[in-house]
């Protein structure tokens, strides 16, 4: 790993194309230039964080102003850039298809140029030096790139606390396959464990963390937008996160990634132990950044001491009358504990794992977050 994370401000919150032109550019060249990770002739991955089919404005993917200045730093290097990613819900074409269209995926492939990923393949690779998993099924335009440039959203994470430059990395997973790790893994330390495991796997050789508009509340769909006015860029994807945790003001100890990352010995979760370029952390004052209430239980779900927990404290889904019968998160679900009564879901929270996907998923924020213990809605 290498701990240096360069750090740019960026204070354009509407996006404007050539104010996050020379952000992007000033955060990678920071780093020695797009010339140092893109060779002439090379494909290139970007893979932003698409969760699900919505709109710039409700800044839950990566803002495509941020994926169209890499497409034009990549392709300045020399390298085919191909816009991918394995979203939330099913990896098939009419999906993918509304994902690009709505994130504005599609419109930056028009104006630069650049690929859009309609390969459907996976494939199987073996990871002998993970922890929690030995191999992983993972989308074929991702092994297939020379270079893999993540592209993630700062943006808070109803199970995470935190989603960033490790959780980013978990979309290379083929669409519902992500739900069957959700089942595997209900321990949300296990989970955050896996996580690092992918990142491990596929070491992307760049990251550029789209912090200009982040998320707070309840993301990391339907929290609120929050400006920071940042770009992070780094090679290192778990010193981005320490350093993205520590600009909003998000305890580190909370971030189950990173609370792996610190196990393993590949951070001290210190700000101070990583080297930041450009501006400095002192330079941003960034108040009022609201983590989520979601914050499951965790260490051995399976106990019945941790199911009584999970039961009584833990916040769980419930659909509210925004609910269209959709269905949407029905598919989402990784141990099938929705259905659909009367054209509105009903979950079955004796069998829910609170993952949180369904309210992930939902297009219509028809899914609250209903603490038992006193009852209140979160949203």
């Amino acid at each position: 790993m290498n701990h240096t994370v360069a750090l740019a401000k960026c204070t354009s919150y509407s996006y404007d194309d050539d104010a996050v032109q020379d952000g992007v550019r000033r955060s990678v060249d920071l780093l020695g230039g797009m010339e140092r990770f893109v060779k002439p002739g090379q494909q290139v991955l970007l893979k932003p964080n698409l969760v699900r089919a919505a709109p710039p404005e409700q800044m839950v993917c990566t803002h495509p102003a941020v994926v169209m200045a890499v497409v034009h730093l990549v392709q300045e290097a020399g390298g085919q850039p191909t816009i991918g990613e394995s979203p939330g819900g099913p990896f098939v074409a009419p999906w993918l298809r509304a994902v690009y269209r709505r994130s504005g995926m599609t419109e930056v492939a028009r104006q630069t140029g650049a690929a859009l990923n309609w390969d459907l393949r996976e494939t199987h690779v073996p990871h002998p030096d993970g922890r929690r998993i030995k191999a992983l099924e993972v989308c074929r335009f991702v092994t297939d790139a020379d270079v893999v440039i993540s592209l993630p959203k700062l943006k808070t994470h109803g199970l995470m606390e935190l989603t960033g430059a490790i959780k980013n990395l978990f979309g290379v997973v083929p669409g519902t396959i992500k739900t069957a790790y959700h089942a595997k893994f209900p321990d949300l330390e296990m989970f955050g464990d896996m996580l690092l495991d992918v990142v491990t796997l596929i070491r992307p050789d760049l990251t550029i963390m789209d912090s200009i508009v982040a998320m707070d509340g309840q993301g990391p769909s339907a929290g609120d937008p929050f400006p920071v006015g940042a770009l992070l860029a780094s090679s290192d994807s778990v010193a981005l996160d320490v350093v993205a945790a520590h600009l909003v003001g998000i305890d580190v100890d909370r971030i189950y990634p990173l609370r792996a990352a610190i196990a393993r010995g590949l951070t001290t979760g210190q700000a101070a132990d990583v080297e930041i370029v450009g501006d400095s952390l002192s330079d941003f004052q960034v108040r009022g950044f609201r983590g989520p209430e979601t914050r499951g239980a965790s260490g051995g779900i399976g106990t019945l001491v941790a199911r009584a927990v999970k039961q009584w404290f833990v916040a769980a889904p419930s659909s509210n009358g925004k609910c269209t019968g959709c269905g949407i998160c029905v598919q989402s679900c990784p141990v099938d504990a929705i259905t659909l009564v009367d054209k509105r879901s009903q979950m079955d929270l004796s069998t829910c794992i609170r993952c949180y996907c369904c309210h992930e998923m939902c297009p219509e924020r028809a899914v609250d977050l209903r603490k038992p213990w006193p009852g209140r809605v979160l949203r």
